[in-house]
């Protein structure tokens, strides 16, 4: 017979205990924190989209006028002493000529306020009625006016025998400085302001400056 000395061991296994109040308390916290940092991070995504696309839409808009102003202003001519002094396309019923334009004919420009009485050359600017006027190589007159119904809007009244209205050409140009001119030695420099939003959700300016002469 053979014997046998064996003996059964019972090992006890670790309670098992949940979270405690505390842990799940700073659990909770961990959270709103992680939370929290990624509702900042998408609104300042948000906003840096947004000033992106505030200052896209401002920069297009600057370069689409700017290119219009040139585009006319290279191909005006240079005039040291018109003659007559005052266009004759910017007097009473001075456009849509009959036989040329279809009716009604003989109409006037609305001329703006404190309009230059005569031009000394062209182009010419004008600071007091805020216009730059032009003529074409036929002695169409065109002219760029700033703050015409609103302070931040430039209008366009195109050197065309048959447009007798100003057209808009931009908006939201910086109120006082929208639009500035400097003629010298027959070089025209023009600046063109306007605003965007930023991030921060302020103002901020958005400029362009060309420079063009006349061509002819």
């Amino acid at each position: 017979m053979i014997a046998s000395n064996s003996s059964i061991k019972v090992v006890a296994l670790p309670e098992q205990q949940g979270f405690t109040l505390i842990e799940m308390l700073i659990g909770m916290a961990m959270g709103l924190i992680i939370l929290a940092g990624l509702t900042m991070l998408f609104i300042s995504y948000s906003d840096s989209s947004r000033a992106m696309a505030s200052r896209t839409e401002r920069m297009a808009d600057l370069y689409l006028a700017s290119h219009v102003m040139q585009a006319g202003l290279r191909e005006s001519v240079s005039n040291a002493a018109p003659v007559p002094a005052f266009p004759v396309d910017m007097g009473v019923g001075g456009r849509k000529p009959i036989g040329v334009c279809t009716s009604p004919n003989s109409l006037s420009v609305s001329l703006p306020a404190n309009y230059p009485v005569s031009f000394p050359y062209y182009p010419y600017w004008d600071a007091t009625s805020q216009t730059l006027t032009y003529q074409d190589l036929d002695g169409n007159t065109g002219v760029f006016q700033y703050q015409r119904t609103a302070n931040d809007r430039i209008y366009w009244l195109r050197p065309d025998p048959c447009v007798s209205q100003f057209e808009e050409l931009m908006r939201d140009l910086d109120t006082a400085t929208g639009m500035q001119v400097a003629i010298a030695g027959g070089v025209l420099t023009v600046t063109l302001t306007s605003t965007y939003i930023t991030e921060g959700k302020k103002s901020s300016a958005l400029s362009l400056t060309f420079k063009t002469w006349p061509r002819n």
